[in-house]
């Protein structure tokens, strides 16, 4: 009886150390690192001087809850500074068929405060086959644009955005290189907020928060509300991991000329200058806001590129996983490391139940929660509800399907060649 039972023991070792180590990762990664970062950059936050002086009161006025955790080395930052001794930015905008934007996108950048001697702005035309340079110059000829040190770079061919932007952050004439979408605005001080923080000489790059101009699903905002929160956490602890690629600036000397196969090029561009040894900022003060609602389709589509993206990252940025790195190297592992087997946890916390629950009944309630979780998922995805705890699990469980599937496919050689937005 006694070495039956030991048997029987020893044979549920396996699925059971299965079981703990994959829900451990699960729960580490979406509440475990999230908790514990806040916790750290709070008491890092205990440590330091309250936050700089704000450039303009009325533009944030009531946005104190929002940006309070910020801390610290803030407050060596300075403004007032005179017209001239503003650094140059070369602020780059890649287009492909997006005619209907590049008006709006103009008007907004002709009230930006910052010296128009300081910022030259180079629309980048990859082989458009609409309207859209046409739009562009008759956008400069309206009076509120005319002052605008604009360039057009009208090229016949849609040779994609990396190359695109290989180039033209190879050939930009400033120190500084902002690089936004066509479909965000970003708000009228964000550029003198990052040139301050550029005078710190640790400072590599510079990246913005992220909003949506129309009311976004429930589920995406909270997704943001919970990214932007990491972010903050991480970059007042050492450098934010990756940009929101509507708006982010970085030292032109830094760049690292991309890979064509390159996916998330708004992550690699600032690892690549962490692992230059200098730092990510992510500033909230700094806003860039989304025109664009996505289409179911696209989404799911933007969504599978993303998670192929997380996938490549981490087999290529594997580097910064090492000690010599500090914090960050911990972060990277922490949150973007992770991802893209978070997905395989959870279909191994799955099948080691199953097998737990075939050979002792004791385990049985374990699978049967994470059964009632996936029937949920379902039930919200054919008939949908309102209940906002329904929206957010389908939003997470249904997210990490699609990392496998996206990630799957990147093993598989699927996003082998260039982007070209279509």
């Amino acid at each position: 009886m006694n070495l039956q039972l030991i048997n029987f023991d020893a044979n549920l070792l396996l699925p059971l150390a299965l079981l703990a180590v994959a829900g451990t990762l699960i729960v580490y990664h979406h509440f475990g690192y999230p908790l514990l970062i806040a916790r750290l950059a709070r008491k890092k936050a205990d440590q330091h001087q309250p936050q700089a002086p704000i450039l303009y009161p009325e533009l944030t006025a009531g946005s104190e809850k929002e940006i309070g955790s910020e801390f610290s080395e803030r407050s060596e930052l300075k403004d007032g500074t005179d017209e001239k001794d503003w650094p140059g930015i070369t602020l780059l905008i890649p287009i492909y068929n997006e005619g209907a934007l590049v008006a709006e996108k103009l008007r907004n950048l002709a009230i930006v405060d910052y010296p128009t001697d300081k910022l030259t702005i180079r629309l980048l035309f990859d082989g458009c086959t609409d309207n859209s340079l046409q739009f562009a110059k008759d956008a400069l000829n309206e009076p509120l644009c005319q002052h605008l040190n604009c360039e057009l770079m009208d090229s016949p061919v849609n040779k994609g955005k990396l190359a695109q932007l290989n180039s033209a952050i190879s050939e930009a004439g400033d120190e500084i290189v902002a690089l936004t979408d066509l479909s965000a605005l970003i708000a009228v001080d964000s550029l003198k907020i990052a040139a301050l923080w550029f005078e710190k000489q640790e400072v590599g790059a510079v990246c913005a928060t992220y909003r949506f101009l129309s009311s976004a699903e429930v589920q995406e905002q909270s997704y943001w509300q919970y990214q932007c929160a990491i972010k903050q956490a991480e970059s007042d602890l050492g450098s934010t991991l990756g940009a929101h690629g509507a708006f982010y600036l970085i030292r032109q000397s830094l760049f690292t000329p991309l890979s064509a196969d390159t996916i998330n090029d708004d992550f690699i561009l600032p690892c690549e200058v962490i692992r230059q040894g200098y730092r990510v900022i992510y500033e909230p003060r700094m806003v860039a806001i989304e025109l664009e609602n996505s289409a179911l389709e696209q989404d799911f589509k933007r969504r599978l590129r993303i998670s192929a993206g997380n996938m490549q990252q981490s087999l290529r940025l594997t580097q910064l996983l090492s000690p010599s790195y500090g914090t960050t190297g911990w972060m990277f592992f922490s949150c973007k490391w992770l991802r893209p087997f978070i997905p395989w946890c959870f279909v191994i916390c799955l099948l080691s139940s199953i097998w737990l629950s075939v050979s002792s009944l004791i385990f049985l309630p374990v699978l049967l929660v994470q059964v009632l979780v996936y029937a949920l998922v379902l039930k919200q995805e054919f008939a949908p509800s309102k209940s906002g705890i329904l929206i957010k699990l389908h939003y997470l469980i249904s997210g990490h399907f699609i990392g496998l599937i996206g990630g799957l496919c990147y093993l598989r050689g699927d996003y082998k060649t260039s982007w070209k937005r279509g």
